[in-house]
C-alpha cells in the first residue's frame, strides 16, 4: 500500500508532462546549438553540455607516513564485544 496522499498524487500527475517537455527541450537546445567561433567561448549550453557527470579527484592521493609500524591495542573496556546470534522467537502454539 502507498503512502502518498491523494493531493500529492494530484501534483505528481499534473507536473509529469510538464517535466517530459522540459526534458524534450533540453535535448532540442543542446542538440541543435553550435558556435562557428571555434570551441573556446563562456556559453552555459555548451558549458552543461561538456561537463563530465562526476568530477575527477583533483587532490593528488598523500604517501602512507614512512616508519616502522606501531600496533595499536585497545584497553579491554573498549574492545568491541562479541555478537550474540539470538533466535527470533517462534510464532508457533506452546506445546502442551
Amino acid at each position: 500500500m502507498s503512502n502518498m496522499n491523494p493531493s500529492a498524487r494530484r501534483m505528481i500527475r499534473r507536473l509529469t508532462p510538464i517535466l517530459g517537455l522540459l526534458l524534450l527541450a533540453a535535448v532540442f537546445v543542446g542538440g541543435a546549438h553550435h558556435h562557428a567561433d571555434g570551441d573556446r567561448h563562456a556559453c552555459v549550453v555548451c558549458s552543461v553540455g561538456h561537463s563530465p557527470a562526476i568530477s575527477p579527484d583533483i587532490s593528488a592521493p598523500t604517501a602512507a607516513p614512512a616508519g616502522a609500524a606501531q600496533p595499536i591495542h585497545a584497553p579491554p573496556e573498549r574492545a568491541p564485544r562479541p555478537t550474540r546470534l539470538e533466535a527470533a522467537p517462534s510464532r508457533a502454539p506452546p506445546l502442551a
